[in-house]
């Protein structure tokens, strides 16, 4: 298809809000197995290790997922995945509902996991490409405020069911499977990316995958995957972990952290629309520092409160303005900068599922850590926030960038641009 002939971008707030969604059910899928785990085990005799295989499971498929349909979603476009993906995904949810037995729950959250994975890293993709010009960078941050906000819902959903044994876990399930539905129907409606379709005429664009792993692109892969990595663990485990450190640190109740988790929640929700607004800024980076200190401040501040529980509301706030500024919400901004539309899903899609393997394998021991050295624990977040500031101030904001600015797709790998010679090394964030 010439580029004459690529359609003109249509509502792109719609198309964000669609592909945004995807989001959406990744921070809802989380947050409603890690909820309904104690009710699973109950009602399927799961033991402990079982429940924090199934939580693990869900983390480990969500990576594979998004290795291959990354992949997929640069090779097929954009469409021909996510109008497929989240059918499975039902499928997967209906088959949790559903489930006799250990076994078929377990299957139900291979397959939800696998459906969910491949639709982020290609939702994310569709919706920079389709981002109207100059609201790139918000457009995509747009989907960690959905991310946040399928959290916060999920939670008030927990609230008002959990105490209603397996009818509860079947409500919250049941909430993913009708968003599922819904989103999937609107999303029929979406064209491919214009930029996708333009890139398959386009030599330049790289879409070999040995592209990802070679200049000017392999350096970009390995900054990202690497930042995504340290920058993303404290965020993942405070969130995954917070009723047990509330319950085993600050000696309080479940019923308090939902209290606590309800406010971070309205201050993650104004974090991330904040960040929103000024992600295609220079004040950008402003939000970087104070995400980089605050990855860092959190865990100090629970180490020097003696895990008082207003310690531990200091750290999941900090964690809170980290995750998005400075963690998960960032990092998708800079993925889609840094990598051009031929290779752009599928560098994310490694990035997103290696950093995933690695919080899943973390989380194993989190809970041990925590229980017995707490302060060894909270040791590591520190230290893994000093380096994610070396990563982010020094080496990240310095790479070439190669999408979503004047020019993309037009150099040859190799080759310099007017970005990568001038802009890139300016040293914004």
């Amino acid at each position: 298809m010439s580029e004459t002939a690529v359609r003109p971008r249509p509502r792109p707030w719609r198309t964000a809000t669609l592909g945004g969604m995807a989001s959406y059910l990744d921070g809802a899928t989380i947050v409603t197995v890690g909820m309904s785990s104690v009710i699973l085990q109950k009602h399927f005799g799961l033991s402990t290790w079982s429940v924090g295989a199934l939580n693990s499971l869900l983390m480990f498929m969500f990576a594979t997922g998004a290795v291959v349909g990354g992949r997929l979603g640069d090779v097929l476009g954009r469409r021909a995945v996510y109008s497929v993906d989240l059918v499975v995904y039902a499928v997967g949810v209906l088959t949790v509902l559903l489930a006799p037995d250990q076994a078929w729950l377990f299957a139900g959250v291979i397959i939800t996991g696998l459906a969910m994975g491949a639709d982020v890293p290609t939702s994310l993709a569709l919706m920079a490409e389709e981002a109207a010009e100059g609201r790139q960078s918000s457009t995509v941050a747009y989907a960690q405020t959905l991310w946040l906000a399928g959290v916060a819902v999920t939670q008030i959903i927990g609230y008002f069911v959990g105490d209603m044994g397996m009818t509860g876990a079947q409500i919250m399930f049941g909430h993913l499977l009708v968003v599922a539905i819904v989103v999937w129907v609107l999303r029929r409606g979406v064209s491919e990316s214009a930029d996708w379709q333009r890139s398959r005429t386009d030599p330049a664009a790289g879409r070999d995958l040995r592209a990802a792993f070679r200049k000017p692109y392999g350096i970009g892969l390995l900054a990202t995957g690497l930042y995504f990595v340290i920058s993303g663990i404290m965020p993942n485990a405070i969130g995954q972990f917070g009723a047990f450190l509330v319950v085993n640190l600050g000696h309080s109740t479940i019923q308090v952290f939902s209290l606590i988790g309800w406010g971070t929640m309205v201050v993650g929700i104004a974090v991330a629309l904040l960040f929103q607004r000024l992600a295609d800024s220079s004040t950008r980076r402003v939000l970087l520092v104070v995400g980089l200190v605050s990855l860092a401040a959190g865990p100090l501040a629970a180490i020097a409160g003696g895990y008082s529980l207003t310690s531990l509301v200091v750290l999941f706030i900090a964690n809170t303005i980290a995750g998005t500024w400075a963690g998960e919400g960032l990092y998708k901004v800079w993925s889609q900068e840094i990598f051009p539309t031929g290779i752009r899903s599928t560098a994310q899609g490694l990035t997103f599922g290696a950093a995933r393997y690695v919080m899943a394998v973390f989380g194993l021991f989190t809970p041990t850590l925590v229980q017995d050295t707490p302060t060894l624990f909270m040791g590591i977040l520190i230290a893994l926030g000093a380096v994610a500031t070396v990563v982010g101030l020094l080496w990240l904001p310095r790479l070439p960038k190669h999408g979503l600015r004047a020019g993309e797709d037009r150099a040859a790998p190799g080759a310099a641009t007017r970005e990568d010679s001038g802009a890139s090394l300016s040293g914004s964030a």
